[in-house]
């Protein structure tokens, strides 16, 4: 966004693009009010008499053009004054019937008429940052709650959102800022029969100081482990029915399904939400020796994904005698005896005997075919992810907050290196200042124009 923009009027789709029953217009900016008089009617079609109370919802009618007595549309207009709005400004919002030649026709009249110009990508939550409504991480928390893709990141969003992170932080300056005073006393007041802390005490702040930073971190590792999709895997021998599995998961068809081995010559994985959680599951290329070099470099990659997993799914067919069990990494593994329906007893047994004997690992006989057994298998799905989730704080932080965190911490370190090395005051000094910096960069107290224009170029139009 151009730093002179910021008294213009805007106005942008707040709504997803395309047909649907609403498109909800919104105006921010000292022009919002002139739309109503320009172009709105009330109800009864006739201009709105007085005040509109602001929150209050009104229906309308639009006018296809100023000078004209057509009518556009019926809607519904809302509208909020500033400062207690959204963006800080007053702002207009119209509900109109989500046609898109409706909405387009009403927003380029107002822009060629009223002296309303389209708005920049995340320039409604700019605003809010600008006027104080929000700071820099709630603003953040915004654009995540919009991405969420399952309820357990939205509970992260919204703790970014409600500021959790900022008191985080707002203690953390605290700290340092009596760092600093205890620091520079020792220089200002040295003659002085006062008393400061001593040099062991203002130690073992800088190391809780460090601690805290490295729990935040290890929150954050913990949380985005969550957040960033808990893995499945899918493995065994070629036609063990691994796709078939993954399909009837999924609830449609992902994968490819044939009689002919080796079908899955890559991984393939798709992302769903169970329980409130996200889950990638990825259908591995069948485990087998193999001299084709395409096969050979799935398995590589298959056995890789299977690293990275939580959980792994052995798809064993029961239409065939054991075979020798794959090494697998040390993560859980649920043997899924496939094919249950056309096994015979003796061949189930054998296969129960095989798993049994090599490990505790779970066992599970299904058929996809008939769909036997998948209830019970997706039920144990859920309550392991549940117990993967419970212990875990929905908390995450993002790239920008990782790296001002770690600088923190080395201008941290190098403090208690320094004072190790009995530097002056005023050297030990600079390196809190530096903390702090960082902790006004998180916030956005302390910003710039190109952290501030990445941050909110990939927030959506009308946001």
């Amino acid at each position: 966004m151009r730093r002179n923009k910021i008294e213009d009027t805007i106005v942008a789709l707040s709504t997803p693009p395309g047909r649907g029953a609403l498109a909800i217009v919104r105006f921010s900016g000292p022009r919002s009010k002139d739309v109503v008089e320009a172009l709105l009617l009330n109800g009864a079609g006739q201009p709105f008499a007085s005040e509109l109370i602001p929150g209050r919802s009104y229906r309308c009618q639009v006018r296809e053009k100023i000078e004209s007595a057509t009518i556009l549309d019926d809607g519904l207009l809302t509208f909020f004054q500033a400062p207690a709005s959204y963006t800080g400004e007053d702002i207009l919002e119209v509900s109109l019937h989500g046609n898109p030649v409706i909405v387009r026709h009403f927003i380029l009249e107002v822009c060629e008429r009223l002296r309303v110009r389209p708005a920049d990508p995340g320039e409604f939550t700019r605003r809010a940052f600008h006027n104080g409504k929000i700071d820099l991480l709630a603003a953040e928390g915004v654009r995540r709650i919009i991405d969420s893709k399952s309820i357990f990141e939205l509970h992260a969003s919204r703790k970014l959102y409600d500021g959790e992170l900022a008191r985080m932080i707002s203690r953390f300056r605290s700290a340092l800022i009596h760092l600093k005073a205890e620091t520079e006393a020792e220089v200002d007041f040295s003659t002085e029969d006062l008393t400061f802390e001593s040099r062991e005490q203002l130690l073992q702040r800088v190391q809780d100081l460090r601690t805290s930073i490295g729990d935040i971190l290890e929150r954050s590792r913990q949380g985005g482990r969550i957040t960033s999709g808990i893995q499945v895997a899918l493995s065994g021998i070629p036609n063990a029915g691994k796709s078939s599995l993954l399909n009837k998961i999924l609830g449609w068809e992902r994968s490819i399904v044939s009689e002919v081995e080796g079908t899955t010559r890559d991984f393939v994985s798709e992302e769903i939400e169970l329980a409130g959680l996200p889950v990638r599951f990825v259908d591995t290329a069948g485990l087998r020796e193999s001299e084709d070099l395409v096969e050979k470099e799935g398995v590589r990659r298959s056995k890789q994904q299977m690293e990275r997993s939580s959980l792994i799914f052995h798809v064993c067919d029961l239409s065939k005698e054991p075979y020798p069990e794959p090494d697998f990494p040390a993560v859980p593994v649920w043997h899924i005896l496939n094919k249950v329906d056309t096994a015979s007893s003796q061949i189930r047994s054998h296969w129960n005997d095989w798993v049994r004997k090599g490990s505790n690992d779970r066992i599970y006989e299904i058929s996809c075919k008939t769909e036997a057994g998948l209830a019970e298998l997706r039920n144990a799905l859920t309550e392991f992810l549940q117990s993967e989730a419970q212990s875990v704080d929905p908390f995450f932080l993002e790239e920008r907050h990782r790296y001002h965190f770690l600088q923190m911490d080395e201008a941290l370190l190098r403090l208690l290196n320094l004072w190790e090395e009995e530097a002056p005051a005023e050297i030990c000094a600079l390196e809190i200042d530096s903390a702090l910096e960082h902790c006004g960069e998180l916030t956005g107290k302390i910003s710039t124009e190109e952290v501030l224009g990445r941050i909110f170029s990939v927030f959506c139009v009308g946001k």
